[in-house]
């Protein structure tokens, strides 16, 4: 059990962490029982346990005590521990070398030491976790760091300290049993056919586009020459679609379960036509307005449901006004008949107060949060988590988009390149669990683009992966079950407590794993750890013991 000493002001965020690191934790108590104490609150006088953690950029009570000295203090920098390194936003001190430093900035100053008494050890570290953890929630990170998971990289480094000085830990980790991640595949469908737009700024584009090869970076001769004649067949084509004589190859519905087959995937359809909805600053934007009418599609999209895909709102207003937002969400709602309904914001727009607005407008879930110009991670998380400010609000986190990474004004990579990318971040996800979301638009399995065979690489590499593929509201609904669980410590067998469904409702998608951590040393450079997971079946009430 971790007992937790927090300011006052941080307890939503620790409470929050402690679903992210999903392991028996308490906020403090007089006559608790700690193994490991946890504290960011420099007035606190921590009590003798196994191991402390002690946080904080500013003199702590127990500096006094031990002489530890702050040599500086800085806003922010780089901190490295072995192999794991990390970005710190807020204040980081460093210290004096008087003690031996574990924890140092890029440039060699220590920025934790530690401390050995009498049957317990000290970790004195020159940064607020639960303040850079409520920076990542709340502002998240720049493009420049998009690559680092850094709240999983917290994460694991606590993880690593607490076995590190001979401290059991159990947790039920962000996968399901049998799986390293979930994969959700998406598309923002800000388009149905090329047919609903004549002589204005798409088609136009598309005429360009098509005659200057702009998408064709990094492919080899033979295969930018067969889709640059792609193109052209396409553009030639173009009066026939317009008068109905052919089919629409921007068309994305039927292409897009043809590719999937039995993996499952979210669309986001926007729901009113010629709005172009508010932007953060300026004038509305006329080319962000949808030239679809989504309830002509009414039966198509209800077939999508039938298959198993789910469908979701590419909201116009909604991240600035609740009204409109209640109003987005009710032609879903009418579409589908179902009363849970995701949200993506068209363009991503963002603000602080768009939890709050989603939330009243009766959103079930937003995922947003993603860079437009970058790929990895906004928030510093692979997991999905309650939005800061809201009840019952979860961010399903945005990963990668295919324009992020193949628009030649963006990070314009050649689509070899970017299914690299795609293997580093696959990588982060079987070490750390989540959800990898991933957003295909509607025309990029169609020319000009012809993202098709990129997108066919990206689905068979995740296939060689053991990751569940989930819509974006099983993988939300799955989360909420895991944070459901609740640890009873009263009832442990061999130190390992029993786990309980919180509260009814939260059933669905694979079991849960709860995961022993069993230090064999507890010397801190040769830790090793076996790892044992008890899969509660039937939804946590029957247990079975499996290797990991």
């Amino acid at each position: 059990m971790i007992g937790v000493i927090s300011k006052k002001e941080q307890r939503a965020t620790v409470e929050e962490f402690f679903e992210l690191f999903k392991t028996p934790w308490e906020p403090f108590r007089e006559r608790g029982v700690y193994d490991v104490l946890l504290t960011t609150d420099p007035a606190a006088t921590v009590p003798h346990t196994k191991l402390v953690l002690a946080f904080s950029p500013t003199r702590m009570v127990l500096d006094e005590q031990h002489k530890i000295w702050i040599h500086s203090i800085e806003e922010g920098g780089d901190i490295e521990w072995g192999d794991l390194a990390v970005s710190v936003y807020g204040k980081l001190a460093t210290f004096t070398a008087a003690k031996e430093p574990f924890l140092s900035r890029i440039d060699g100053e220590p920025s934790a030491v530690t401390i050995d008494v009498p049957g317990s050890k000290i970790l004195r570290l020159g940064y607020d976790l639960f303040g850079e953890i409520d920076h990542l929630l709340r502002r998240g990170q720049p493009e420049r760091n998009a690559g680092i998971p850094t709240l999983e990289i917290h994460i694991s480094m606590l993880r690593k300290w607490i076995l590190s000085a001979g401290v059991s830990l159990v947790e039920i980790p962000p996968s399901p049993y049998g799986y390293d991640f979930i994969t959700c595949l998406t598309h923002d469908i800000d388009f149905m056919g090329i047919r609903d737009h004549v002589f204005d700024h798409s088609m136009f584009g598309f005429v360009y586009r098509s005659l200057i090869p702009k998408y064709l970076k990094g492919l080899d001769r033979k295969t930018a020459a067969a889709r640059y004649r792609k193109n052209l067949r396409a553009l030639l084509s173009l009066p026939l679609v317009q008068a109905g004589t052919l089919p629409d190859f921007w068309y994305p519905l039927e292409k897009y379960p043809e590719v999937e087959k039995e993996r499952k995937s979210t669309f986001f359809f926007i729901p009113f036509k010629n709005r172009p909805g508010d932007p953060p600053k300026g004038n509305p934007v006329k080319y962000r307005a949808a030239r679809y009418d989504v309830g002509k599609h009414t039966d198509a999209i209800r077939g999508l449901k039938r298959q198993g895909r789910e469908i979701g709102l590419h909201g116009i207003d909604a991240w600035k006004d609740a009204r409109k937002g209640k109003e987005e969400i009710g032609v879903i709602r009418r579409i589908t008949g179902e009363d849970r309904i995701g949200v993506r914001m068209h363009w991503l727009y963002f603000s602080d107060d768009t939890p709050r607005h989603l939330e009243e407008a009766g959103a079930c879930y937003d995922s947003t949060l993603g860079y437009n110009d970058a790929v990895g991670y906004r928030s510093g998380t692979t997991q999905v988590f309650r939005l800061p400010g809201t009840k019952n609000l979860y961010e399903l986190p945005l990963h990668a988009q295919d324009t992020a990474m193949l628009y030649p004004g963006r990070m314009g990579m050649p689509e070899s390149g970017a299914i690299d990318l795609c293997g580093k971040l696959i990588g982060d996800f079987r070490a750390h669990g989540g959800a990898f979301t991933i957003n295909w638009h509607d025309r990029s399995l169609a020319p000009e683009r012809n993202w098709n065979a990129a997108y066919l690489a990206l689905l068979e590499m995740l296939d060689r992966e053991r990751t569940w593929f989930a819509t974006a509201n099983e993988a939300v609904s799955w989360f909420e079950k895991r944070r459901a669980c609740r640890f009873d410590a009263s009832t442990a067998v061999d130190g390992v407590p029993n786990v309980t469904l919180g509260r009814p409702g939260t059933e669905g998608g694979p079991p849960v794993t709860l995961r022993v951590h069993r230090p064999i040393s507890p010397d801190v450079e040769t830790a090793r750890f076996q790892d044992f997971c008890i899969d509660h079946k039937r939804n946590l009430d029957q247990s079975i013991l499996a290797d990991c």
